[in-house]
């Protein structure tokens, strides 16, 4: 340096556009890689154009300032119209995307054909958009002495229309930061509505001081731009993280949704093949696994079974005791299941208080896995059969088991199922508490069964009774010979298996609910013989007695049903003696002594069939309103000459000193005949007196007055 010389001076205006430009390309070219990332959001790539534009705007400025000539300079002019021209776009679609609204296709199409008309007429004229007249003005000088190229001229009838529009984008723009602040949106709007006030504000600089008043000062506009570009920058940066937060949030929120709709999958696929009350696989799973089994079998050999174990005594806990305790004692009795049974082994809860256990493919003939299976269930059995304390009860159930073996010529799982139930039926039917493998006449009997079953609903729902039943009749007489009465006996003649006996079909009528329509169609046959009787003067007696079952006594309405259905029949209610069983008392007592008491109250005469082998009690005997007690066949068997002491006598006595006549039946012989008569036995029936007889043959009867067996 020399001295005395003038110190550098230093360009901090330039500098501070060149800055400017910087910073502008910098976010623009930040925000169009965010914007291709983001997939081509319009948000972040119109504001990356506009960042560009901005850029543009403020090299033009360097370019301008730092002219030589006054073509430089005009060129740095119309550079710098450009940047401004091309920023419309990209303004209105930015300040859309930022508000929240979107950009409509016309308003595009528009400011596009605007930005094609003006950068056209800006790029042929000679003095670019602005100025129609271009000169070469003195430079301005800022105070630290830094000198800066400065032109003038006459403004153009398009230049003003290139500010009237630039003034129209920005009302419009702050016309949506205001309607945006308005929506709620505030820290937003602000920021948006103050850049535009700052770029407002150096737009009105130039266009008044600078160009109208004359000043000589420098333009303004790219520096006003730099607040927009940072603060926007912030603000859309702050959204961008915003939005990223709100995403990671939604994804954890999926993530979580994700994991309960898999958790409830789980749950949904649990309870679809799990027992919600024991846990154990139900019904659909162990079908499942006993097919897969089943197919093994069939394909790589080897033998399996399938166990049918039912809790014996559970539905008298169950309806006793309640629900609850029902339900205690079922997961206790899974809980025991579970135990004895062998880790190869599959059980399953197929409803109510059945189980089913699988055994697996382990042995290789019939004979060894039926073996294991009984020997599984023997166990199964004797742990079940243990008492179970619920608090300060003791519960006391048992279990029976059907096993049946596959794959011995069974069809499919529905029939190696059936198989295990008919055994099951067969332990229940010896007594319960033990095991019954299934064996192909099982099978047989069940089919018969079965025909039988569909044979009698069949003759009940085709209104085709009196063609396949019928009433035989057997005397019973006094010891003296005179005619007391008949009792009706049902005998079914099936169109195909001939002849079935009462002790057949009467237990299956019973199970199946059809004995109620079966014992009105007997109430109603007995009428209709008793008013033929009459009508032809056949002296039968005083009576005539038809059975009931355990299960008509127990329908509610019973009584009052036969009662209305005697009446209508046209016969008075004591003609006809009603013969029930012990069991159909025990069943409910008092209920089944209600009922009695309204048959009685309406004139039919009640009869305790086959006393003596039941749970016979004298402290219910005496309440019931009974006229006759059926002395059972087994003890008037026991009536020889070598037996002593016989019970029947004892049961005369009963009769007698409750007041209710002793009827015999089975009497076969004239001993028994002799025996009951000196016992003071009221009334014999037998095949001494006569066989159970149609109609026809007891007409002959009564008329021959035989009491001789009749063949």
């Amino acid at each position: 340096m020399l001295i005395g010389a003038d110190p550098p001076v230093i360009d901090y205006f330039i500098e501070a556009l060149i800055a400017t430009t910087g910073i502008a390309f910098a976010s623009g070219v930040q925000f169009v890689v965010i914007g291709l990332w983001r997939r081509g959001e319009g948000i972040y790539l119109s504001y990356a154009l506009l960042c560009v534009c901005i850029a543009a705007l403020a090299l033009g400025n360097v370019l301008l300032l730092r002219a030589d000539t006054l073509a430089a300079a005009t060129e740095a002019v119309r550079w710098m119209i450009t940047a401004a021209i091309a920023s419309f776009v990209p303004m209105v679609v930015f300040i859309r995307a930022y508000v929240g609204a979107g950009t409509h296709w016309r308003m595009l199409l528009a400011m596009g054909l605007l930005t094609a008309v003006f950068l056209w007429v800006n790029a042929v004229a000679p003095t670019t958009l602005f100025f129609s007249r271009l000169e070469i003005d003195q430079p301005i000088v800022l105070p630290w002495g830094e000198r800066l190229y400065r032109v003038t001229g006459t403004g153009s009838i398009w230049g003003l229309a290139f500010h009237v529009a630039s003034y129209a984008v920005f009302l419009w723009a702050l016309g949506r930061a205001w309607a945006q602040y308005r929506g709620g949106d505030t820290l937003r709007a602000v920021l948006l509505g103050g850049c535009l006030v700052v770029q407002f504000a150096a737009l009105l600089w130039g266009d008044i001081v600078v160009d109208l008043l004359r000043y000589r000062v420098p333009y303004l506009d790219a520096f006003a731009f730099l607040p927009f570009v940072l603060l926007m920058s912030l603000s859309l940066a702050a959204q961008m993280r915003q939005r990223t937060a709100q995403l990671e949030h939604a994804r954890r929120q999926l993530e979580i949704e994700e994991g309960t709709r898999r958790a409830a999958e789980h749950s949904l696929r649990h309870l679809a093949y799990h027992d919600s009350l024991t846990g154990l696989p139900n019904r659909a799973s162990a079908l499942k696994r006993l097919a897969e089994s089943r197919a093994d079998a069939l394909a790589r050999g080897g033998c399996g079974a399938l166990l049918l174990i039912d809790l014996d005594n559970f539905k008298t806990i169950n309806d006793g005791l309640g629900h609850h305790v029902g339900d205690r004692l079922l997961q206790a009795m899974a809980e025991r299941l579970l135990a004895a049974a062998p880790p190869d082994t599959l059980l399953a809860r197929l409803g109510g208080d059945e189980f089913v256990l699988m055994l697996g493919l382990r042995e290789r003939t019939p004979p060894d896995v039926q073996a294991r299976a009984e020997r599984i269930a023997q166990d199964m059995i004797a742990l079940v059969s243990e008492p179970v304390m619920d608090g300060r009860r003791v519960l006391g159930v048992g279990a029976s088991v059907g096993v049946a073996v596959y794959p011995v010529g069974e069809e499919d799982v529905a029939e190696l199922l059936r198989r295990a139930d008919i055994a099951l039926y067969r332990a229940k039917a010896a007594g319960r508490n033990t095991v019954r493998v299934f064996l192909p006449p099982m099978q047989q009997e069940a089919d018969r069964r079965l025909r039988l079953e569909r044979g009698l609903r069949a003759a009940l729902e085709q209104d085709c009774m009196g063609t396949q039943f019928a009433l035989h009749f057997q005397p019973q007489i006094t010891a003296e010979g005179e005619l007391l009465g008949a009792e009706a006996l049902l005998r079914w003649h099936h169109p195909q298996l001939g002849e079935v006996a009462p002790d057949k079909f009467i237990p299956l009528a019973e199970e199946t609910g059809l004995i109620h329509a079966l014992g009105a169609w007997v109430v109603d046959e007995a009428c209709a013989h008793l008013r033929a009787w009459d009508r032809d003067g056949v002296a039968f007696g005083k009576s005539l007695a038809v059975n009931v079952s355990a299960w008509q006594l127990a329908h509610p309405h019973y009584a009052a049903r036969l009662v209305a259905q005697v009446h209508a029949a046209g016969v008075a209610p004591a003609r006809l003696t009603l013969e029930l069983t012990e069991s159909a008392l025990l069943q409910d007592f008092d209920g089944a002594q209600a009922t009695l008491q309204q048959l009685a109250d309406a004139g039919f005469r009640l009869a305790l069939d086959d006393f003596g082998v039941g749970y016979s009690s004298l402290s219910y005997l005496q309440h019931l309103p009974l006229d006759v007690i059926k002395i059972d066949r087994a003890f008037v068997s026991q009536l020889q000459a070598d037996a002593g002491n016989p019970l029947a006598g004892f049961i005369v006595d009963v009769a007698h000193r409750l007041g209710i006549m002793a009827v015999a039946e089975g009497v076969e012989t004239a001993f028994q005949r002799d025996a009951l008569e000196r016992m003071g036995c009221d009334g014999l029936q037998g095949y001494l007196i006569s066989r159970p007889v149609d109609d026809a043959g007891f007409r002959r009867w009564v008329a021959a007055g035989q009491q001789a067996p009749v063949a």
